[in-house]
């Protein structure tokens, strides 16, 4: 396995821990017709409402009897009268006979190649070289569901998790009068890669989707967000208009990562006195980390404060591949 990244206790997704959880029980169908419910329970490119209203299309693998494939990379779709999931073509329980399902999704194929013969357990990557969140590319892929027997008639639940990671990060101010966002930038990434999943937990097991992560190209692209117009930095992350949402892939950091904020302070001394913006800039660094293994579900939220002496805080971290970040602020976890 090659060395790489995990960019996130990813909440991120919390995934963050991203769709951690199986819920739980088997609930039962009252239909002949094999019948799916698809869960994504963090958030990211994809969430639960874009997946319900079909912007991300979720597409099920289906083998009868550890051999016949009966949902062979099949589209589903969610009814919206009862909310459960079904293929186009449908398919009846046999009684006696043992299933496993799984599925995946993705919000773009631009960049996005799936190994069809592998049923979306293997992909390539290539996130967009420039910075544009519209463009950027959500994978998820589900726990399998095992059905010792047909006769039983449960609804499928596809638990849905994050493959990729996700970095998000605000810009907030402290006791000052006004701040604003100039330009901030993320530098020397790795865009290209494929993933391979190693290991696919089974629902409601507790484990988690693991994924061997092989970053290819080189690993000089720069995210720059740079607003038309003057972002402005609010006092708490839900108001501030300074932000990235980066979604990336696992990768391991360099010395040349790193992250640049450029913003503007009014300095005028009193409420009354005349506007007097000055420019500060602030570069952290972050340093090299590689995990041992990457897990589904990770993010990590990094804030970034302008305190009342006019200097940027940061509380950026090394990336761990635990759920929380050791030192001046813990991240979100979902």
């Amino acid at each position: 396995m090659k060395g790489f990244f995990q960019i996130f206790s990813v909440s991120f997704f919390a995934v963050l821990l991203w769709g951690c959880s199986n819920g739980g029980d088997v609930e039962l169908g009252s239909l002949s017709e094999i019948t799916f419910n698809a869960k994504h329970l963090s958030r990211g490119v994809l969430n639960q409402t874009t997946i319900d209203n079909g912007e991300g299309r979720v597409y099920v693998c289906g083998v009868q009897n550890n051999s016949t494939k009966i949902f062979n990379n099949v589209a589903i779709t969610r009814d919206a009268a009862t909310g459960k999931w079904f293929p186009s073509t449908k398919r009846n329980w046999v009684e006696g006979s043992n299933y496993s399902f799984h599925a995946y999704a993705y919000s773009t194929n631009s960049g996005l190649t799936i190994d069809s013969s592998k049923d979306g357990l293997e992909i390539s990557v290539q996130q967009p070289t420039s910075y544009n969140e519209d463009a950027m590319i959500d994978y998820l892929l589900s726990h399998s569901f095992k059905v010792a027997d047909g006769a039983m008639k449960p609804i499928v639940q596809l638990y849905l998790e994050h493959a990729m990671s996700l970095v998000e990060i605000y810009v907030v101010r402290g006791n000052m009068f006004d701040a604003r966002l100039i330009k901030m930038t993320f530098e020397n990434i790795y865009t290209q890669g494929s993933m391979k999943c190693t290991s696919q937990a089974t629902a409601n097991s507790g484990n988690r989707n693991v994924w061997e992560v092989s970053p290819s190209g080189d690993n000089d692209v720069v995210y720059t967000f740079e607003p038309t117009t003057s972002a402005v930095i609010g006092d708490k992350r839900e108001n501030t208009e300074a932000r990235m949402m980066i979604m990336c892939l696992p990768q391991q950091l360099t010395a040349n990562t790193q992250l640049t904020i450029e913003y503007e302070v009014n300095e005028k001394v009193t409420p009354e006195s005349p506007d007097n913006f000055v420019l500060h800039k602030e570069v952290f660094q972050l340093y090299n980390y590689q995990p041992v293994n990457y897990q589904s579900g990770h993010r990590i939220v990094y804030t970034a404060t302008v305190d009342s002496g006019v200097n940027l805080e940061g509380v950026v971290a090394a990336w761990k591949d635990v759920d929380y970040i050791e030192g001046t602020v813990l991240p979100e976890i979902d």
